[in-house]
């Protein structure tokens, strides 16, 4: 059976790697990988992080006093309007989000909602279309955290149409400026504020080795 080392044949004879230069790449592997893996953790969680460090504002706040791009939000949506757009509305895919129209103090707010709580938000829609009827503040309740940014893509037609039929003139929809949007981010901020310090304590390990090493080797010679 052959076997192999680890020397390689040159034109000025056999080179043979010594035992501290084989430390010395597997110490740089060690950095770099590190350093690589806390950085792709740290930016990919570091946007939703940061969101989730900001100040916190109500739901109810925002329909109460209307809402500014870059809110962070996190508390329960009292009540609702009918759900006027999903994503296949946009791309022609798969339904991955459902949106909401929101009555607020400054016209509407679009609300984000994922799939899977779309059937709760359904049960808020029909007891906030009772509260019209009968005058019963709805029981149900949807809790979300997210943050506040401008409807991007026909999520802005497909709300002035909506509010059209509702009765809006294009006057009054005009008014109301470029719409915004409570994006739900409850399960991505919750990731992000795990993932976000473990990034940084794996990039800041690999940061450390790397400079520990780098003095070690300049202190033995």
């Amino acid at each position: 059976m052959r076997k192999y080392n680890n020397s390689a044949n040159t034109m000025f004879g056999t080179y043979q790697p010594d035992k501290e230069e084989v430390k010395r790449n597997w110490k740089i592997v060690v950095v770099m990988t590190l350093c690589i893996l806390g950085f792709m953790i740290l930016i990919s969680s570091v946007q939703n992080f940061w969101m989730s460090l900001k100040p916190e504002y109500d739901v109810e706040y925002l329909l109460d006093n209307g809402a500014r791009e870059g809110m962070h939000v996190k508390g329960e949506v009292p009540y609702t309007y009918d759900c006027f757009a999903d994503m296949s509305d946009m791309d022609g895919g798969k339904v991955s989000a459902y949106y909401y129209a929101l009555p607020a103090a400054k016209g509407m707010i679009i609300l984000e909602i994922p799939a899977d709580r779309q059937e709760a938000m359904e049960i808020l829609l029909d007891e906030t279309l009772d509260f019209l009827d009968t005058g019963v503040w709805p029981t149900s309740t949807i809790t979300l955290e997210g943050y506040v940014v401008k409807a991007q893509g026909r999520l802005p037609y497909l709300l002035s149409d909506y509010m059209r039929e509702i009765g809006y003139t294009d006057e009054e929809i005009a008014d109301m400026g470029e719409p915004l949007m409570i994006e739900d981010a409850s399960r991505r901020m919750g990731r992000a504020r795990i993932s976000a310090p473990v990034g940084m304590i794996i990039l800041t390990t690999g940061i450390l080795l790397g400079v520990f090493f780098l003095f070690r080797s300049r202190h033995k010679r």
